[in-house]
């Protein structure tokens, strides 16, 4: 065999190898996409399912805007796990100046609803009062962060 052969081998090999591999990237990639959807649709505490239309499991009203850009009457359906802050990566984006980057979290377990303060420079409020750790929600509380006001309104 000469080596103009024993070249085209190794380089028609060489092709194989990379599609193989390309193969295997999309797979992955698809795979974990269905994954994926499969447990947000499976998720409890996210939302449920009726007639095909997804509910959440609860929302934030805005009652007071302060200096953000929300306008009062706003609303902000919840996931089972929902940041509060200035930082673009948050569920609910508030552009006040005194809100932190990150400022509170809800958070949903065995059906209900907790707020916690994220180390926050000017503190998260529960109808009025200063929280110092996770506190249990329930239906109609309202939610100080900076100059904004949410009203959390759960649904059954």
């Amino acid at each position: 065999m000469s080596i103009e052969w024993t070249l085209l081998v190794l380089r028609l090999l060489a092709v194989a190898v990379l599609y193989a591999f390309l193969i295997i990237v999309v797979y992955v990639i698809w795979r974990d996409l269905g994954t994926a959807a499969r447990a947000q649709d499976q998720d409890p505490d996210v939302s449920t399912v009726t007639d095909g239309i997804v509910v959440s499991a609860g929302r934030l009203l805005v009652v007071s805007s302060g200096e953000s850009h929300l306008q009062t009457g706003d609303v902000f359906d919840l996931r089972a796990q929902a940041t509060l802050g200035r930082a673009t990566d948050n569920h609910l984006i508030l552009l006040d100046t005194y809100v932190s980057s990150y400022h509170a979290r809800l958070d949903r377990r065995d059906g209900e609803w907790w707020l916690t303060d994220l180390d926050s420079r000017n503190g998260t409020f529960l109808n009025g009062v200063p929280i110092t750790k996770s506190v249990p929600l329930a239906d109609g509380d309202v939610i100080g962060v900076g100059q904004v006001e949410l009203k959390l309104e759960i649904e059954d």
